[in-house]
């Protein structure tokens, strides 16, 4: 009724957030489909630089997705801190959404602002089929943060003990330091995972090998 009567489809509230993005961020997916019919701008942005996909996708509304994808959305687009649509998907471990992502073309290497890649979030939070998923879509097991922190060295600190096995089977450096001089056998050794110290031991971790103040893996142990 309102469209019918020439309401205006682009306007914003303050923060930027278009009726598009409420639509997609509330799920109501007959609205969305009405809005684009009605040439809503779909890449239109809050002003964090939140698009409609980008959330839709952080809610783990899929039909929207879908609908958004289908429609020429960018799947590229990120917030304001470089975090791209797949990004918040692997982060929130939504393996469809990352799934139909992945299948159309989405940067699997784009990383924030901090460096931190979607396979990155995905082994910070223990996400084993995202994890899974990227990795047989070829994404950089050795692509590392900004602080010079591995997605093996992230998965030893959580003590995340499936996604460890998985990126040491896809022969990740078990002797990836931070920047500081932290390996993934020194941070696991401080945060008692203990699985995970046996896990890196029985592969050949170096376990002296020691921070740049000369604390080794058994020091912060003990």
């Amino acid at each position: 009724m309102l469209i019918n009567n020439k309401a205006d489809i682009h306007k914003c509230i303050d923060t930027g957030k278009s009726p598009l993005y409420v639509a997609g961020k509330n799920r109501h997916t007959e609205v969305v489909q009405m809005l684009i019919n009605n040439k809503a701008d779909i890449n239109k942005c809050k002003d964090t630089g939140a698009s409609t996909l980008y959330i839709a996708c952080q809610k783990e509304h899929i039909e929207v997705v879908q609908m958004l994808i289908n429609n020429k959305a960018d799947i590229h687009k990120c917030i304001d801190t470089g975090a791209s649509p797949l990004y918040i998907a692997c982060k929130k471990g939504h393996t469809e959404i990352v799934k139909m992502l992945i299948n159309n073309k989405a940067d699997i290497h784009k990383c924030k602002d901090t460096g931190a890649s979607p396979l990155y979030i995905a082994c910070q939070k223990g996400h084993t089929e995202v994890v899974q998923m990227l990795i047989n879509n070829k994404a950089d097991i050795h692509k590392c943060k900004d602080t010079g922190a591995s997605p093996l060295y992230i998965a030893c600190q959580n003590g995340h003990t499936k996604v460890v096995q998985m990126l040491i089977n896809n022969k990740a450096d078990i002797n990836k330091c931070k920047d500081t001089g932290a390996s993934p056998l020194y941070v696991a050794c401080k945060k008692g995972h203990t699985e995970v110290v046996q896990m890196l031991i029985n592969n050949k971790a170096d376990i002296n090998k020691c921070i740049d103040t000369g604390a080794s893996p058994l020091y912060i142990a003990c």
